[in-house]
């Protein structure tokens, strides 16, 4: 029986210039390809021809057998040494002498070394001013033990939950992160959860596109349930300019 291999006609991926086109463009790129690949399936069901074929995203996450709805349950039965915590910020490479810390209505604040003391920090004292202008300003370092909590997540309400700032002070990066959240106003009391499934198109459509061009991306699920972040890691620093061009390939 002739046997047709139905991913060639994924090679056409490889093929685009990925510059030319938009978030939008791409989106529907991807759906045409996929109507496309459903009706070739049908005409050689109907012949009678075998073909191989695996649809990575035919069913949601939930639904998934694979899919553990008490994950933390596996990440704290190991106990997460300096070493892990090295593997894992060698990845989310940031910024050192700075980091941000979950609130515990959400939104991200950065550390300061006087933040609650009263004699010395403004805000203690009713008073409203912005941290940068601020001439007592000392910002927390970011140290292993911190970390170390982040990826425990003992807090309930998520207040040991760490922001990274991926500008380095020379500025350059080491990663972008796509966000594909709900940030319209008052998303936050829902932890930023879409209130649609239009999500799950765009990160798949995202992923596509980064895997047909040779770039293995990490698709996280956010807090939410509802919403997902899509990281690039970059072998090598590069300028945050040259990141945000590289952003905009895709995002249009």
């Amino acid at each position: 029986m002739f046997k047709i291999n139905i991913k060639q006609q994924e090679r056409q991926y490889k093929k685009m210039n990925i510059e030319a086109y938009n978030l939008d463009s791409l989106r529907k790129l991807v759906r045409d390809l996929q109507d496309e690949n459903k009706r070739l399936k049908m005409q050689l069901e109907k012949a009678n021809i075998a073909y191989e074929s695996e649809n990575l995203f035919e069913e949601k996450i939930e639904t998934n057998e694979e899919y553990d709805p008490d994950q933390g349950e596996r990440i704290l039965s190991k106990y997460i040494t300096e070493d892990l915590v090295n593997k894992y910020f060698a990845m989310f490479w940031g910024r050192t002498d700075v980091y941000a810390k979950r609130g515990t209505k959400g939104g991200y604040f950065p550390q300061c070394n006087h933040r609650w003391k009263e004699r010395i920090c403004p805000k203690q004292r009713g008073e409203k001013i912005n941290c940068e202008a601020c001439g007592h300003r000392e910002w927390t370092k970011l140290e292993p033990r911190k970390i170390i909590e982040h990826l425990l997540g003992s807090r309930e309400d998520g207040a040991d939950v760490l922001g990274i700032y991926p500008l380095l002070p020379d500025g350059t990066c080491r990663f972008l992160v796509f966000d594909f959240d709900n940030h319209e106003k008052g998303a936050e009391k829902t932890d930023f959860a879409n209130d649609d499934e239009e999500w799950h198109e765009e990160v798949d459509a995202l992923r596509r596109i980064c895997e047909s061009n040779g770039i293995t991306p990490l698709v996280e699920r956010s807090r939410s349930g509802r919403g997902a972040h899509v990281w690039i890691f970059f072998k090598k620093t590069c300028t945050g300019i040259s990141g945000k061009k590289f952003r905009l390939s895709f995002a249009g």
